[in-house]
């Protein structure tokens, strides 16, 4: 009896290796963010240093036999029986609702700007849109719906937080409204469809609205650009009643985008969500399929995933410029073209456009519209030798103010990239330099 339980511990310790040695049964990896560790490299240096060894445990621990299974196990066991995510990355509300934590810490207010900060930022934002009016490009800023503020009851009872919670939001929205942006905020509107919508606006296991809460804002969208920009888009409609999903797997686009990475061993249960069936016809006579750029974060794809709104309504060469970063075609799968926007000839880009849609959430304010208002303000703002001389001054006091509270910390910051902390140290003094010169 001893042997045959030795022999049995004996095969469950050897198991692991064997599987990642032998491969005996597939394994569905793990999603998410995270990065499997490279095999290090041998070197006498790095051995005596005891930087190897570590790292080697790192490789072999990702490869382990059985690994994945074992982590979707123990999370299955978290979230089973105490309602708990193992990954940073999600949030269990109440009715296994998931949010995702930076939406939930934008809605508490966590990340605060200065009231006259933003005031600044829209009035730049303001002067972009009167630059690119006069030369016939439209700027429409959407603001998109934060889960979290959607449905803030299933939220966990520590992280709702309290009534009259100052946010970005609300300072964003009264700036724009005070200085006259082109603005068409979602969120009152999606507020408003909550009580009455047939159908889920956001999914149970995703963070972006859901395939029928984003052909309303879609429809929302295009009406509001056929009239501040005097033009007629091709006609959508509907055939049928919409698709209804009840299955987990089923589900298309991003609505199950906070599931996957929870890896749990067992599918969640989904809200049976509603895929509406349209059609976009052909441009017909009066009717155009116009230029158009957006500057946007993820909600962007509920636009073209469900749907090919961005597709069928705008340009062949209509792009989405992500994050203000890379830029991708707006199809299904959104592919990324490996160009960089910054790479590009912006006036060309901007002036070749018919609309530009900046659309975001608000977790996403603080960016600066993914820097998209700073470089148009500046393309037809430019600076003078006078303040040029005035911003590297400026620069150099700052810089020298960084080296007086913490030297360490600059010597860090340069090792790792000198020409990027030079530059965030440039974009810090012009930013000063403007908020003095429009006071």
């Amino acid at each position: 009896m001893k042997h045959a339980i030795f022999a049995l511990l004996f095969i469950l310790l050897l198991a692991p290796a064997l599987q990642a040695k032998l491969q005996w049964f597939e394994e569905k990896p793990l999603t998410g963010a995270f990065v499997v560790a490279p095999h290090p490299e041998l070197r006498a240096d790095s051995l005596l240093a005891g930087r190897y060894q570590p790292r080697l445990e790192r490789y072999l621990e990702d490869r382990l036999g059985f690994r994945p299974l074992l982590i979707r196990l123990r999370n299955q066991l978290s979230f089973s029986f105490f309602g708990l995510s193992r990954t940073t990355d999600v949030i269990i509300g109440r009715r296994g609702i998931l949010f995702e934590p930076r939406h939930i810490e934008s809605y508490s207010g966590h990340d605060l700007l200065d009231q006259e900060e933003v005031r600044f930022r829209v009035r730049r934002l303001r002067a972009i849109q009167r630059d690119l009016a006069k030369r016939g490009v439209v700027l429409l800023f959407v603001m998109a719906p934060n889960k979290a503020r959607f449905q803030p009851e299933d939220l966990p009872a520590a992280m709702r937080p309290r009534p009259g919670t100052l946010t970005n939001y609300e300072l964003y929205v009264r700036a724009m409204q005070a200085d006259t942006v082109a603005l068409l905020d979602m969120v009152p509107l999606f507020a408003q469809w909550k009580d009455t919508s047939r159908y889920p606006l956001f999914p149970k296991g995703g963070t972006h609205w859901s395939g029928y809460g984003a052909s309303l804002a879609a429809d929302t969208l295009l009406r509001r650009l056929e009239y501040i920009g005097n033009l007629r888009l091709p006609a959508v409609r509907a055939v049928g009643p919409p698709r209804i999903v009840h299955s987990t797997d089923s589900l298309r686009g991003s609505d199950k985008d906070l599931v996957d990475p929870l890896n749990l061993l067992q599918k969640l249960e989904a809200t049976p969500l509603a895929y509406p069936r349209l059609v976009i016809d052909a441009p017909q006579t009066g009717q155009v399929r116009p230029p158009t750029l957006f500057v946007s974060d993820s909600f962007t794809w509920g636009l073209a995933q469900f749907t090919p709104y961005i597709v069928r309504e705008f340009s062949d060469d209509t792009r989405v410029w992500y994050y203000g970063y890379g830029i991708h075609i707006p199809d299904s799968t959104f592919r990324d073209t490996g160009v960089i926007c910054q790479s590009l000839d912006l006036q060309k880009e901007i002036e070749s456009r018919r609309l530009i849609v900046v659309l975001l959430t608000e977790h996403n304010l603080p960016t600066y519209e993914f820097d998209f208002t700073r470089r148009v303000y500046q393309l037809y703002h430019p600076f003078s030798a006078a303040d040029e001389a005035a911003i590297n001054q400026l620069s150099e006091k700052l810089m020298a103010e960084a080296n007086a509270k913490d030297a360490d910390a600059v010597w860090r910051e340069q090792a790792k990239d000198a020409a990027g902390y030079a530059q965030r140290i440039r974009n810090k003094a012009e930013e000063l330099y403007e908020r003095q010169a429009t006071r």
